[in-house]
């Protein structure tokens, strides 16, 4: 039988009135995104800016979230922001914090979260690793929106919780060499026909400033023309990402090999890869990491999530028999190229880690240690392949100590200790956390 529908008009929606502003609220805590933790009769508020043991009044958000209207009582550990940005800007949410509290809090987090979802603490926590906590950041991505009516560009940083572009003359975590970039783009990207069709625009600043811009597809030979001006009179490279995600940055004026420094080496990457955010806390991390590890001649070391060769070559130097494995193809290339020019053997190879290992011939080798790297989704998988081993010591790099936690719990489950933890402050005025983990097995 035939069915017919007929178009119902919308319901007309009564708008909701907003909630009461709460007042004299006190905060009890500091959550993992940094956020102020209020409890009250109507459950818990998260708000952002509010520290704890501070009485304040609240414009409760939703079901869980809350403004900061007014503060009636500070902590000892406010201070006042340095970025005229910061209250709309969502690229920090710590400058508030006074840094030393920043870091008692990162590790606190990395603490409980240990104890909550893998029941573990730490024998020994080691001093965070820190250093300049104020235009150290290497990688600044910006947002665009060009108006075309008015023939106006945004460029700047999302804000906070917002698609809405926060435009600035700096970035106060940003290193000095993109900060003074910015009024020259400004001015530059409105004059080019590609404005249409920008993206975003990622400035890079490892052996040289490097400007990444995203396009729908390839601009004009005029445009071009244009862009290779601009980086002569700029001194910069200019790289286009032309089309969907998955293609390849490709190099429009390329002044050096684009190379990062490790210890020991100096490695090759390309724009798209994964490079740590503060460029001397990774060479400390590095330089922890593998006194931690202690490689030895005679030992054979499994690393996962190799990347690049930022582990990789400064092991592979110290004797190490290394065997790396990277799940972008195109890292593993230049894992091996780096190899090759400095003259180190090593095992690189692609593989899923998140799949069965079965396949591998490399998994099918004795590993006397393991260390990896993986990004924020942890080693779901791996870790389990990993704790099958039974490797005598497992030294685990985090960004995310969610993930890291679960891990931790199948390592703990397999009879491995926490021997050692370590802060990583590479994030400083953020509320994300990058740690060291020593595991190791018992007798």
């Amino acid at each position: 039988m035939a069915q017919f529908y007929s178009t119902r008009k919308p319901q007309q929606r009564k708008a909701s009135r907003p909630a009461s502003p709460l007042t004299k609220q006190t905060v009890v805590g500091l959550d993992h995104q940094g956020r102020g933790v209020v409890r009250g009769k109507s459950g818990v508020r998260f708000v952002h800016g509010a520290l704890p043991s501070e009485v304040i009044d609240l414009q409760p958000q939703g079901k869980y979230e809350a403004n900061l209207l007014t503060l009636h009582q500070a902590a000892e550990d406010r201070v006042s922001p340095p970025c005229p940005y910061y209250d709309k800007c969502g690229g920090c949410d710590l400058q508030h914090l006074a840094l030393p509290a920043q870091r008692r809090h990162k590790q606190q987090v990395v603490s409980e979260l240990l104890m909550k979802f893998a029941g573990i603490t730490a024998q020994h926590w080691l001093e965070p690793l820190v250093a300049e906590a104020w235009a150290y950041r290497r990688r600044l991505r910006l947002a665009t929106h060009w108006d075309a009516k008015r023939r106006r560009l945004r460029l700047g940083l999302r804000a906070r919780a917002s698609k809405e572009i926060v435009e600035m003359d700096t970035c106060a975590i940003a290193q000095a060499e993109l900060n003074q970039l910015l009024p020259a783009l400004r001015a530059f990207l409105p004059t080019l026909a590609l404005v249409n069709m920008l993206g975003h625009v990622e400035l890079l600043q490892t052996n040289q400033v490097m400007v990444i811009l995203r396009l729908k597809s390839q601009p004009s030979q005029a445009d071009k023309a244009a862009l290779k001006q601009f980086a002569q009179e700029q001194k910069v490279a200019v790289w286009l990402h032309c089309g969907d995600m998955a293609a390849t940055p490709e190099a429009l004026v390329n002044n050096l090999p684009p190379r990062y420094e490790s210890v020991g080496a100096e490695l090759d990457f390309q724009p798209g890869d994964f490079l740590q955010a503060h460029a001397e806390l990774n060479q400390l991390m590095v330089a922890q990491a593998l006194s931690w590890l202690a490689p030895a001649p005679d030992e054979k070391i499994l690393e996962l999530y190799a990347g690049s060769g930022n582990f990789t070559i400064p092991m592979a130097l110290q004797g190490a028999q290394v065997t790396a494995i990277e799940g972008v193809p195109s890292m593993v290339q230049r894992l091996q190229q780096n190899a090759a020019r400095y003259g180190v053997t090593l095992d690189a190879a692609h593989a899923d880690l998140e799949q069965d290992w079965q396949a591998y011939a490399w998994a099918h080798q004795g590993f006397n240690k393991v260390l990896l790297d993986p990004a924020r989704a942890g080693a779901p998988h791996a870790i389990h392949e990993v704790a099958r081993r039974q490797p005598q010591r497992v030294i685990y790099i985090s960004c995310a100590p969610d993930t890291l936690a679960r891990d931790a719990k199948v390592l703990a489950a397999a009879g491995y200790q926490l021997r050692q933890a370590q802060i990583i402050d590479m994030f400083p005025q953020t509320h994300h956390i990058e740690c060291l983990m020593w595991f190791e097995r018992e007798a």
